[in-house]
């Protein structure tokens, strides 16, 4: 009987604010759990993109004529914003404007044809 009349309702005895407490801080936790997670898989995912260093990750590229290039003449595209040095290797002339298919390079120019249409 002793066991029973000492008997605490601990449910009662926790103040209802340490409860909010303990909730708010589960709830924090679980938001920065998720925010790391996610940065974590964007960190990861970008050193997994193809990796754009000198004239031979650019091979196979589409890009744009700057100038009109004459065949087997030198001149000037951007591919993503950037300006490269080339030698038109196709049949046609290029126009300004035209798209242009990176085809190989040579020395530190690279070799384009003009796209068709």
């Amino acid at each position: 009987m002793w066991i029973y009349n000492n008997f605490i309702n601990y449910a009662a005895a926790v103040p209802e604010s340490l409860i909010f407490g303990v909730i708010l801080i589960l709830i924090v936790f679980i938001l920065i759990i998720t925010f790391t997670i996610y940065y974590l898989y964007k960190i990861i995912s970008s050193q997994r993109r193809r990796k754009y260093t000198g004239s031979e990750a650019v091979i196979n590229a589409v890009g744009t004529a700057t100038n009109n290039i004459a065949q087997n003449a030198g001149g000037f595209i951007t591919i993503d914003g950037v300006s490269w040095e080339v030698i038109n290797s196709g049949e046609e002339d290029i126009e300004k404007y035209d798209k242009v298919l990176v085809t190989g390079r040579s020395g530190l120019k690279l070799m384009v044809k003009k796209l068709k249409k």
